[in-house]
């Protein structure tokens, strides 16, 4: 140390008020290594006056002091008032032979060794000895510059800091914690277990262990025993109940206070997947897969730290709904808890959507009933309205499983998935189909396509897009129109129904959606359809027909007006123009060929969130009259259409063939087949969901028949900007109770004001809620999905507790804003917890 830091230290001792009595220092500094000997003459300390004890050999040859009983006569006779350094180069004598002790007892000592200059440069307070000892018990850490510097910057006031408090800011600063917090300190060990190697280098665990010991009352010798405490403690406090006897050890000490700094280790996305880690391996020691197979359901269900537990739940409800004795909303909640609370859910996402799906089919299929009505308009209804829906479910279905197939898991969905095409194949389509064709002939009662351009767009008098979509089915339309409601601005939103002509191809689809001044000539052997003279096919030929109605006029195809256009260019093709027709070919694209047909399913969702995003880009472009349309829908089953399904037909004269029809000259009849006259010309379709044996592409995919699921098309009509009923999500209100806390784990109710309606202008909510004191939370966290379509709904949970508190405030936050919806204050008055008072 440089004499200049030495004088420091030793002016500041000296500038020290004496304690009573005392009137003036007297400082012994023993430098019993002779570091700084040479240094002495040099220090000039204002007033203060420097003895050097000296030592000499006598007659024995025996080295004693020579100058002791002078500095003795000095100090107690001569000058009694001024402040004096008794400084020696030799170590302090034993009590029976120092002269000088009666004066160190009501003295003071100095020392200049490394503890005391880092005592300096940390700045602690000089007077407490205690951190030399610290510093020299953990001399291996303060030989290192760096680190001393990092504690420097992390003790924000060191005059004022305790031997505690300094043991832990070493701490903080070997696991790379941010502050001093035994819970960040520990976060961070679990995040590099470099750390604890670190920590006892070059501190020793032993303090460590305290910490824990203090702030979660368990005594451990180990790393892998706290970990251990962790896991148990979680694991029983979550499911809320008592531990199995061989695990007892491993529940002890704060339970809430364990409980919740092992929650938060696993919600944090820093330290949830170690953690999830070090349980798996934990686990295997202490057979908790064996406790997760004792459970029941209704506590499998609380499960978060395993991801057997995904596994285990999952498999139970495919064994409750294979035995079709399902309560619907209770599996439902079940369901979403999961999703919502999961830490694999991400991993098992397409699995629960998957259970979501055949909860819905199964309560459906218990209510459908498909009735035989008088007249076509009422299955056309009835299919409009409900049934519908069995497509849109098994479609969801199938979409979910092709995510799934390739897991372990998904032989568990084997039977229920052959119920499924069961009932899609010989309950539903077959007693749909036939009901329909036997009233085919009434079709033209319905709402047709080909009135499409005169209906809706040849008296609008705003500009007007059309979308589009080759193979929209009916169902497809209506979760567009769901998506629309939920995510986009919508003024108004209406979904209709049409009828396409037969036989339900494009060519003949795509032509009735175009306006005519006086004729449509349309060519079922070839194929095509005339306009006024001009060929319908192709986006410059319709936009040629669009241009002879309305002059301001224009057709594009969607990936020319996506991929090719930046905004600035969108805004220019739009600006000026009355009627815009954008084409969208995906769902046809990958259905209609035989190596793709595999993935129709998934070109639909494709193709939703295509035309839901094109809708709202039309809406920011300042387009507020939008209509979305098709010019045919699709029958299609996920498993192999089998030989009882395909047709032979007996008369080979047809002048053209396709999967679902063939055309005649003259009519003609076939086996399970429905002749119909199609203009000067006649044609065969299969009365049920059969296929034709025809060359071409696959048969799962099928269209140009005359099903309900081929023929009715959507017609949505979407009007953006304000809502005089304004879309919003439902409100949420804590219920009112006696204001008081008396337990560790409490019970708590929500109110789900409204309805869950997209009719009435209320979308479903996700909540978190949990107990703080100001801005610090002080319980586990609880998320929630207000989704009921029941007034004034109510949602339970529990939330444990932590720490000792005289008042909290229970905030319920909405997940995607981060606002506070209600808030409501408690008081705490919890006795002597019992076990289980977690």
């Amino acid at each position: 140390m440089e004499i200049d830091k030495i004088k420091e230290m030793l002016e500041y001792r000296f500038s020290l008020t004496p304690e009573l009595p005392q009137k003036r220092h007297i400082i012994f500094w023993y430098d019993s290594k002779k570091e700084f000997k040479d240094l002495i003459d040099e220090l000039n300390l204002e007033n203060v006056k420097i003895i050097k004890l000296t030592k000499s050999i006598d007659k024995k040859g025996e080295l004693i002091y020579t100058n002791i009983f002078k500095t003795k006569y000095t100090l107690e006779v001569e000058d009694t008032n001024s402040n004096y350094l008794i400084y020696s180069e030799y170590p302090r004598v034993i009590d029976s032979e120092n002269y000088l002790l009666d004066i160190e007892k009501y003295s003071e000592f100095f020392e200049a060794d490394k503890s005391a200059m880092i005592v300096e440069e940390l700045k602690l307070d000089r007077t407490n000895y205690r951190f030399g000892e610290i510093i020299r018990e953990y001399s291996s850490f303060f030989a290192n510059k760096e680190r001393r510097e990092k504690l420097i910057k992390l003790i924000e006031k060191p005059e004022f800091l305790d031997e505690e408090e300094f043991k832990l800011s070493i701490l903080t600063v070997i696991s790379s914690a941010k502050i001093l917090d035994i819970g960040e300190i520990l976060k961070n060990i679990i995040l590099n277990r470099n750390k604890l190697q670190d920590i006892e280098k070059w501190m020793n665990l032993d303090f460590l262990f305290s910490e824990i010991k203090k702030k979660f009352d368990v005594e451990v010798n180990s790393f892998e025993q706290f970990l251990k405490i962790l896991m148990i403690t979680h694991f029983y406090c979550e499911l809320q109940k008592r531990p199995h006897i061989n695990l007892e050890n491993y529940f002890k000490g704060r339970k809430n206070e364990l409980f919740i700094f092992t929650d938060s280790l696993l919600q944090n996305k820093q330290t949830s997947e170690i953690i999830r880690d070090e349980f798996y391996n934990l686990a295997k020691d202490l057979n908790i897969k064996e406790k997760i197979d004792e459970l029941e359901l209704d506590d499998t269900i609380k499960g978060t730290a395993f991801e057997y537990f995904d596994k285990v739940i999952i498999k139970d409800i495919v064994e409750i709904f294979d035995s079709e004795v399902i309560d619907y909303e209770k599996y439902k909640k079940y369901i979403e808890v999961r999703l919502d609370n999961s830490l694999w859910s991400e991993k098992y996402y397409s699995f629960y959507k998957i259970l979501f799906t055949i909860n819905d089919f199964f309560k459906l299929k218990d209510s459908l009933i498909i009735e035989d009505r008088k007249e076509l308009r009422g299955i056309f209804k009835d299919y409009t309205k409900t049934y519908f829906l069995v497509d849109n479910i098994y479609r969801k279905f199938y979409y979910y499983y092709d995510q799934i197939k390739t897991n372990e898991l998904s032989t568990l969905f084997n039977h229920i998935k052959t119920k499924i095409d069961k009932f899609y194949e010989v309950d539903y389509l077959e007693k749909l189909l036939a009901l329909w064709s036997n009233k085919i002939n009434e079709r033209e009662n319905l709402p047709q396509q080909r009135d499409f351009y005169k209906n809706n767009i040849e008296k609008s008098d705003v500009r007007t897009v059309v979308i589009i979509s080759d193979a929209l089915r009916y169902e497809v339309g209506y979760e567009i129109s769901q998506k629309l409601r939920k995510e986009a601005n919508v003024k108004e939103i209406k979904l209709d129904g049409m009828l396409t002509n037969l036989p339900s191809r494009t060519f003949l689809g795509m032509a009735n959606l175009l306006p005519y001044k006086k004729e449509r000539k349309i060519d079922l052997i070839s194929g095509k359809v005339t306009i006024d003279g001009i060929d319908s096919q192709g986006t410059e030929n319709r936009e040629k027909i669009l241009k002879a109605t309305c002059e301001e006029a224009s057709a594009i195809s969607y990936s020319d007006f996506i991929e090719k256009m930046n905004r600035s260019k969108q805004e220019e093709f739009i600006k000026g123009k009355k009627v815009i027709y954008i084409y969208h070919d995906t769902i046809d694209a990958i259905g209609d060929k035989g190596k793709t047909e595999n993935n129709t399913f998934n070109a639909c969702e494709e193709a939703i969130s295509n035309i839901v995003n094109l809708s709202k880009l039309l809406s920011s472009l300042g387009v507020v009259n939008i209509y979305i349309t098709s010019d045919h829908g699709f029958l299609y089953e996920k498993k192999e259409v089998e030989e009882y399904n395909k047709l032979e037909l007996k008369n080979r004269k047809y002048l053209s063939i396709g999967k679902r029809y063939a055309i005649y000259e003259k009519e003609i009849e076939e086996k399970a087949c429905i002749t119909l006259k199609l203009d000067e010309l006649y044609s065969v379709f299969p009365e049920k969901n059969q296929r034709i044996k025809a060359s071409g592409n696959g048969l799962q995919f099928v269209h140009g028949g005359a099903s309900p699921l081929e023929m009715i098309i959507p017609l949505i009509n979407y009007k953006s900007g304000a809502n005089s009923k304004k879309i919003s999500k439902v409100q949420v209100r804590i219920r009112e109770s006696v204001a008081k806390i008396t337990s560790n784990l409490t019970k708590f109710t929500v109110y789900q004001l409204e309805p869950v309606s997209i009719k009435n202008g209320f979308l479903e909510r996700d909540i978190v809620v949990a107990l703080y004191t100001g801005d610090v939370r002080v319980s586990d966290e609880k998320k929630l999905k207000l989704n009921s379509i029941e007034e004034n709904s109510v949602h339970d949970f529990r939330l444990t507790l932590s720490g000792e508190h005289k008042k909290v405030t229970l905030k319920v936050i909405d997940v995607e804003s981060g606002d506070i919806l209600d808030s409501k204050e408690y008081d705490v008055s919890i006795g002597i917890a019992s076990d289980f008072d977690f």
